[in-house]
């Protein structure tokens, strides 16, 4: 709960003294595999980003009145402060932040503890692309789809068909097919209007896919965009979309990352889609009027994950 205390922000001398005599509970508050590596002398580490972090601090200092220096990264970082917040919110009575971090301790040359003290490893490591071509696995790949209208929205997936990527130095070209026949709502769970909505979407009114049983994105290329993050969209993709036999230039920020095995790919993002530029014109205000209840938004919003597997041959 909170208390009338608050977090106490110290410098390099004070944090060093802190250490030194033995003050108290010395909290390193970054992920686990960064503190084994590397950590201050005699401190204890309990990774604020997890959400048992409370938990893990009141085994560890479960004397509240004990004092206690957190720190974290060090400049520019959120770490150190945000548990240090925590804490004083858990009841701690005296919690300091030094907030110039483990890295401001490494800079002045201090003693550090851990299998690899000397290491200086990247915060965020660039992602790098390898060259190669990739194969998009259908299987696991995911497209979710939401409509909207005066009621509400309907939310559901539609599945890939097939596509390729291919990455040299740093840049990506392929394809992408939708196989625009596997429509299906996931927010209705009367068994019996599902397939009304489904066939509805299926119909003349929507897709058509009767008749354009596949979409596509076409002269697919992905560009690094220098500004990224390791959190944020770092490729801008560009490419001719096909619905309805209807082509239009599309542009968006995705998120492209090597996936948890390191020898594939992912591209995931979203974006909407206004539906009339592809000739989907059913309920759209635009080209109708007096709808009544059967208004739909123009607008249609994917969610993509999309991934890839090298391509066998390779």
């Amino acid at each position: 709960m909170p208390t009338g205390h608050k977090v106490r922000k110290i410098g390099l001398a004070a944090a060093r003294a802190f250490v030194e005599r033995r003050t108290g509970i010395v909290l390193d508050v970054m992920v686990p595999e960064y503190f084994e590596l590397r950590h201050i002398p005699g401190a204890v580490q309990a990774c604020v980003h997890e959400v048992v972090f409370c938990d893990a601090v009141a085994a560890l200092a479960p004397d509240r009145t004990a004092p206690v220096l957190v720190y974290g990264a060090g400049a520019g970082s959120l770490d150190g402060r945000m548990a240090a917040e925590k804490l004083l919110r858990q009841g701690h009575a005296d919690v300091r932040w030094f907030a110039g971090g483990l890295e401001a301790w490494c800079d002045a040359g201090l003693p550090l503890e851990g299998s690899a003290p000397h290491a200086r490893p990247d915060a965020h490591p660039p992602v790098v692309m390898p060259d190669g071509a990739y194969a998009l696995d259908a299987a696991t790949s995911a497209i979710r789809w939401t409509g909207r209208n005066d009621n509400g929205a309907h939310t559901g997936t539609v599945d890939c068909a097939g596509g390729s990527l291919i990455f040299s130095r740093g840049h990506g070209t392929g394809n992408l097919r939708i196989d625009m026949r596997t429509i299906h709502d996931q927010d209705i769970t009367d068994d019996a209007l599902r397939p009304v909505l489904e066939a509805h979407l299926a119909s003349d009114d929507f897709f058509f896919t009767a008749l354009f049983p596949q979409a596509a994105l076409e002269d697919m290329a992905l560009t690094p965009l220098p500004s990224a993050t390791a959190t944020t969209p770092n490729y801008r993709l560009t490419g001719l979309f096909t619905l309805r036999s209807v082509h239009r230039k599309l542009a968006l920020n995705v998120a492209v990352r090597r996936s948890g095995d390191a020898d594939g790919l992912s591209l995931s993002g979203h974006c909407d889609l206004d539906r009339t530029r592809w000739g989907v014109l059913y309920g759209s205000a635009r080209f109708f009027r007096h709808l009544g209840y059967h208004r739909v938004d123009d607008a249609i919003s994917l969610d993509f994950r999309l991934v890839y597997t090298p391509a066998r041959g390779r």
